[in-house]
């Protein structure tokens, strides 16, 4: 066992990852090959997300227009960036990206308490 290296992971890494595998597990029960490759990127500077999968164009069928497939992988993980963020929005999240390509899982999540400063620069409507 000394030989082996082990990935580590945080609690809130492994208890993401753990959601992240039965999701797709689901979404290969009822899209097929489509979810083949699920990928789901959070950017916490203009609250937006990058999603990829294994659709042609990666899901866009036209400028602005999602398929249903890609628009229930925006909705799991708004779902989970708000879970992050804890249901009384106590906590800021640096970074949230979960991946499922040939096999393999990745996760990684950074999540840390509000202070009072960015609390009060948020309800200013400031930008940090």
């Amino acid at each position: 066992m000394s030989d082996t290296q082990l990935t580590m992971l945080s609690r809130l890494e492994a208890q993401t990852l753990q959601s992240f595998i039965a999701q797709v597990d689901a979404w290969q029960y009822t899209h097929g090959e489509k979810a083949d490759t699920v990928e789901i990127i959070y950017y916490p500077e203009d609250e937006g997300f990058d999603v990829f999968n294994a659709e042609p164009n990666h899901g866009l069928l036209k400028r602005n227009r999602a398929s249903l497939f890609r628009t229930e992988i925006l909705a799991w993980g708004a779902g989970q960036l708000k879970q992050l963020q804890g249901w009384d929005n106590s906590k800021t999240v640096n970074a949230f990206a979960v991946s499922y390509k040939d096999g393999k899982f990745g996760v990684a999540v950074d999540v840390a308490e509000k202070t009072a400063e960015t609390v009060e620069a948020v309800e200013a409507g400031e930008t940090l």
